[in-house]
């Protein structure tokens, strides 16, 4: 072999050599490349089944926001309470009896279990228990404990003599309050059970100065004895608390009875409108009423999205625009509130409007939170908290809430349904009740249409509202599109109480416009007015 034969075989094997290691490098930088692509693809997989699944939880939250409830507010305060017994139905003709049993409350209406009573009448007590009688004298005061019950089974009953009322004196209420009729004193394990048994006359006497102001016109008080003549006989069809037979109690659970001390207004509108009821096919009618509407009023939807044909009594006003639940909805809401209708009865009423500026940061977002979760433990069926990983006692060491936001919106603009995030949980609240216990403080301050401030309970005003957000760059951690921290909310809203049926402001300003009694009731019911007698 020549050496010019030699030179060109080695650069030929040099150059197979070299493009072998090219075409490995090239092997091993498509193989990169392709497992580059894979990693991409797969990141772009994640990502999408991760807001896929986001968006699945929001659509899930919302549609169990959009599940019926059928309780309603006299039921979700018992409930509350544990102290809910099992409706017992009776007969027509009991139903539409002279008489009422009420179960009398603790002090500040908070439980049904006394400890002991402290009871007297100007003209002497007749105590009554089995065969036994006792007589006490003018002013003389009885106190009746577990002692007094002696291990008999009979209830004590206590009248005053020539059937005077009977004041309870350790029996807190707004005022020094007498009740009429018999009491009933049970004993229990618990404490001793009060039942006071008298005339539906004479309970309503109890009734309208406690639920409407006595200086209202006396058209609008005859209007709410009549409303509230109707409630209680619809009521009266069971019995709340059937072991003692008890058709209501005297908290707002039902009607406020015996708050106040009765009034000769009140008297003259009870007695000037006796027995008459409002009525649908001739059945009497469940006749809800509140404080003060913002414009538009709610149907049986506040209560429940069962409706039935017996619910057509309750006119529901609103634009369907609300209802919707967009943009679109939120916005036509929004300008509702801010801007109000000077058509509308209430419009100059301190309620009309009025405005909650409700902090989230810090110490004030830890509370909110803590509330939200013992809400959860009383009506875990409305309001409910999810994380994907985590269990719902973390929910207390969230530092943050990234967005609150509205679900469910009825036509007359009440909320139903309402969804709040933080950065590990989603938590949904529904019914207007509920919505208005997770939102509400107490203690809290919320400002009224006439500007003057207001220390709230433990419920807000109402469910009529929309909600401002309030953003800034305060911390590390981010709101996702505006890149701020959700720092609180502002909520305008409008009414105070359910709304549904007859609003008692809304019934003040018709009379003062000269509606009677009869027209201002025709305004929010549909139906009749009639004698019991003719039932």
């Amino acid at each position: 072999m020549t050496k010019s034969s030699l030179s060109g075989l080695l650069f030929r094997m040099k150059s197979s050599v070299w493009r072998y290691k090219a075409i490995q490098e090239n092997r091993r930088g498509k193989i990169l490349l392709k497992k580059l692509i894979t990693v991409f693809l797969w990141l772009i997989l994640a990502a999408g089944i991760y807001w896929c699944n986001v968006s699945t939880q929001d659509k899930k939250e919302q549609e169990r926001v959009e599940e019926d409830d059928t309780v309603k507010p006299k039921e979700a305060v018992k409930e509350q309470e544990g102290e809910t017994a099992q409706t017992e139905e009776i007969s027509r003709t009991d139903a539409l009896s002279d008489t009422i049993r009420v179960l009398i409350k603790t002090n500040g209406f908070q439980g049904i279990y006394h400890g002991e009573l402290k009871v007297v009448c100007d003209n002497g007590l007749i105590v009554e228990h089995g065969e036994t009688v006792r007589e006490c004298a003018g002013g003389e005061e009885y106190v009746l404990d577990k002692a007094s019950f002696a291990n008999a089974s009979e209830p004590v009953k206590i009248t005053g003599k020539n059937n005077d009322a009977v004041r309870i004196a350790n029996l807190k209420r707004n005022a020094p309050v007498s009740y009429r009729g018999v009491l009933e004193c049970y004993d229990t394990n618990e404490g001793i059970v009060l039942v006071n048994e008298l005339k539906v006359e004479e309970y309503l006497y109890g009734v309208v100065p406690s639920e409407m102001p006595s200086s209202y016109p006396p058209e609008a008080l005859k209007a709410q004895a009549i409303s509230a003549r109707t409630y209680t006989y619809f009521h009266k069809k069971s019995y709340a608390y059937p072991q003692w037979r008890a058709n209501v109690d005297d908290s707002t659970s039902f009607q406020v009875y015996k708050n106040i001390e009765e009034t000769a207004e009140a008297v003259l509108a009870v007695d000037g409108t006796k027995n008459e009821v409002l009525t649908y096919e001739d059945e009497v009618i469940e006749s809800f009423y509140y404080s003060t509407s913002g414009g538009y009023n709610g149907g049986a939807r506040v209560w429940s999205k069962q409706e039935t044909l017996m619910d057509e009594y309750l006119f529901e006003t609103g634009e369907e625009l609300f209802a919707k639940n967009n943009d679109e909805g939120e916005a036509a809401y929004r300008n509702f509130i801010d801007t109000g209708n000077p058509s509308d009865a209430e419009f100059g009423e301190a309620w009309y409007r009025w405005q909650y500026d409700k902090s989230l940061e810090g110490e004030a977002c830890r509370k909110f939170l803590k509330h939200l979760y013992d809400l959860s433990k009383l009506q875990p069926q409305k309001v409910r908290i999810r994380s994907q990983y985590l269990s719902k006692e973390k929910l207390l060491e969230e530092g943050m809430i990234e967005d609150i936001r509205i679900l469910n919106r009825e036509k007359s603009g009440l909320v139903t349904g309402l969804l709040i995030k933080t950065p590990n949980f989603m938590i949904s609240v529904k019914t207007q009740h509920t919505i208005r216990q997770a939102l509400g403080m107490a203690g809290d301050t919320l400002i009224k249409n006439d500007g003057v401030q207001y220390s709230m309970g433990d419920v807000l005003a109402s469910a009529y509202f929309y909600i401002e957000k309030r953003y800034g760059s305060t911390g590390d951690d981010k709101n996702a599109e505006s890149g701020d921290t959700l720092k609180g909310i502002v909520i305008h809203g409008a009414g105070l109480g359910h709304g549904c049926g007859m609003s008692q402001n809304g019934a003040k300003c018709l009379a003062n416009q000269g509606f009677t009694a009869y027209e201002i009731l025709a305004y929010y019911y549909n139906g009749a007015i009639k004698s019991v007698d003719d039932l």
